[in-house]
């Protein structure tokens, strides 16, 4: 396919901004043309122009305006499914008429039923990689506005301003329809149940034995990860940052804890990567000590994505921004928690085994929760 410069696509890019707001209250919003990069357009305005024309409440919507040269069959594929809700073209691993379950949802013609809107992963390659092109780009774009803005005037805002966004797209006069969500048939997550005090005659003989020991106090790696959560949607950079650091202060305080002789060594000398302590000093430290984990090896697979999280960190550190490929931001707070209480264990509190997630008890063997704390899935889709 080629490209041929009297074919475009219009493309808006609509983001909804959080703790950012226009003072004095301005509903017509701002309109901004950046002078050196052709052909993009901003506009921000309150979401709800005539009740917060502010955007206090309901913050603000910035849209981004841009047109993207096209091949034809990129641009008859655009007008077939927005103006007559016909795919011309599905992708390679699909086969027509498309019936997932019982029905048909999309017919040998490529007709759709009504009702039903194809997700991306049905659109054939080209348009795919356009779309995820064009959303990145218009995404960063975005973002470098917002920022440059909020920097230029010191305005009052989070590390993050952009909450949550949607792409459009057409070829010709008219409204623009919503290009096809990312994600597949069905979703599946199994998300962890919200837990709180529990307590009974046994909750309190624990925390009796717990209290009792010397110097005793939470570690500062739960610490720093639960403050990490808590910028997990705000500032995903902040939350990486500190994740990192939470799993690097734990690992050090360990050996430093089981091996005094290496305190020193901490504290002075650049350590190894966090990953190569943990997949191999931390088990042969403890086996010249006379207790090998000889069932370390199933650790391992969390390891390497720990590896994983330090390339990550990295990234974030020298350039600013989070990768695209990165894994998501809550699988990583969870892969530290889960780390952090096996760190425990290791310190000889047994009873961290259940606070892990369930795919890491599941992997070691560990008990379920004693008071039943709980996961749920969720699954939905066709």
């Amino acid at each position: 396919m080629t490209i041929d410069q009297k074919y475009q696509i219009d493309f808006v890019l609509v983001t909804h901004t959080k703790g950012i707001f226009f003072n004095p209250h301005r509903p017509e919003g701002l309109a901004f043309t950046p002078s050196t990069k052709t052909g993009l357009r901003f506009v921000l305005k309150p979401s709800d122009p005539k009740g917060d024309a502010c955007g206090h409440r309901e913050g603000l919507e910035c849209r981004l305006y841009s047109s993207y040269p096209a091949t034809k069959e990129q641009f008859d594929f655009v007008v077939a499914i927005n103006n007559h809700r016909v795919m011309l073209r599905v992708a390679d691993d699909i086969s027509l008429p498309y019936k997932p379950k019982e029905e048909i949802l999309i017919n040998k013609d490529g007709k759709y039923k009504d009702g039903f809107s194809p997700r991306r992963y049905l659109c054939p390659s080209d348009i795919q990689q356009l779309i995820k092109n064009v959303e990145s780009e218009l995404a960063s774009q975005t973002s470098q506005f917002l920022k440059l803005l909020r920097w230029r005037q010191g305005i009052d805002a989070p590390g993050e301003v952009i909450e949550h966004r949607s792409l459009y797209w057409k070829v010709e006069a008219g409204d623009c329809h919503s290009v096809p969500l990312d994600g597949g048939s069905h979703h599946t997550v199994v998300v962890p149940e919200m837990y709180g005090i529990h307590w009974d005659s046994a909750d309190s003989v624990d925390l009796q034995k717990l209290w009792a020991q010397d110097d005793i106090a939470e570690p500062l790696g739960h610490a720093l990860v639960r403050e990490a959560a808590a910028l997990a949607s705000e500032s995903p950079r902040s939350a990486i940052l500190i994740m990192t650091a939470a799993l690097e202060t734990a690992v050090k305080m360990h050996i430093s804890n089981i091996a005094p002789d290496t305190d020193w060594l901490m504290e002075e000398i650049p350590s190894p990567p966090i990953f190569k302590m943990l997949r191999d000093y931390i088990p042969l430290i403890h086996g010249r000590r006379g207790s090998g984990l000889v069932w370390w090896v199933n650790v391992n697979p969390f390891v390497k994505k720990v590896q994983k999280l330090i390339e990550l960190r990295n990234k974030v550190a020298h350039t600013g921004k989070i990768p695209q490929d990165a894994a998501p931001i809550h699988e990583n707070l969870e892969l530290v928690s889960d780390l952090l209480y096996l760190l425990d264990v290791l310190a000889g509190h047994d009873w961290a085994k259940s606070l892990a997630s369930h795919k890491f008890r599941e992997a070691l063997g560990w008990p379920n929760p004693t008071h039943g704390r709980t996961t749920s899935k969720i699954t939905w889709g066709h």
